[in-house]
């Protein structure tokens, strides 16, 4: 397939076929009482289209100030959003993260085809276009690892800097709370600990709908700078394949996204 064509699809591309999984912090939690996030699923951030079963999640888990890490508790599902919390041990940046376990899937080739152009896994499509098999379906196992920061009172102890050790983890260089709209957000895109370099990051608000309102990749450091644009609730999300050819699948895909709110 000619470079100009496969560049207009994926300039061109629609909504993925998937759903991101978020987790939402609360605007302004109280350090005296339990802090509750939301989990949702959906195309359209931060709205839920069903309420993720939060006891079923992999491995849920919360970092305090001082790193120390605990597990996050599950509660009752509220309307559309699965419900996770944890009690602060004071004010500070506290991060949430969560991961799914694998599930398999097939897709025709079709959908499959779409779900890369609308994630921008070009290199994919391009393997299955040079291979000429993009009339084949996709048979892939996916998992989701979602993390959100989390800025408990004055929010100055603690470290929104650090990793948490997630299969794909996207790492502030700079704290989203000193960030202010104008500015930018420097990342560091991480899978299974080292840096991931041509990462396809994209980033939303509130409103925004069913696309990232921009995408960036990360350059050979897996480093990439993620423009503010608004205050409040802000989610940058990210999808990475393998292929390792498993008998059950051919592609493995690693889902992350990571959520805060920029002050305002």
């Amino acid at each position: 397939m000619p470079l100009r064509i496969l560049a207009l699809l994926f300039l061109t591309a629609g909504p993925a076929a998937a759903h991101d999984l978020w987790l939402i912090p609360p605007e302004k939690p109280d350090p005296k009482r339990p802090v509750k996030i939301l989990a949702a699923s959906g195309m359209a951030f931060p709205e839920s289209e069903h309420a993720p079963d939060a006891a079923k999640f992999a491995a849920r888990r919360a970092y305090d100030p001082a790193g120390q890490e605990s597990a996050a508790a599950v509660g009752a599902v509220e309307e559309k959003y699965g419900v996770l919390s944890f009690a602060p041990a004071g004010d500070g940046v506290y991060i949430v993260a969560v991961e799914t376990s694998p599930k398999l899937i097939e897709l025709d080739a079709e959908k499959f085809n779409a779900y890369l152009v609308s994630d921008g896994l070009s290199q994919i499509y391009a393997l299955r276009a040079k291979e000429k098999s993009l009339d084949q379906p996709g048979k892939e196992r996916y998992s989701k690892s979602p993390k959100a920061l989390v800025r408990v009172g004055d929010g100055k102890a603690g470290d929104p800097c650090r990793a948490v050790g997630l299969p794909l983890e996207i790492v502030p260089a700079q704290s989203p709370f000193d960030r202010k709209v104008g500015d930018t957000l420097k990342v560091n895109v991480l899978f299974r600990g080292k840096p991931l370099a041509e990462a396809n990051l994209g980033w939303a608000h509130p409103g925004d709908g069913e696309s990232p309102v921009g995408t960036v990749r990360t350059n050979g450091k897996g480093e990439a700078m993620i423009p503010i644009a608004k205050a409040g609730l802000m989610a940058i999300r990210l999808t990475h394949m393998t292929r390792p050819k498993d008998k059950d699948y051919e592609w493995e895909s690693f889902w992350t996204t990571l959520t805060f709110r920029i002050p305002g």
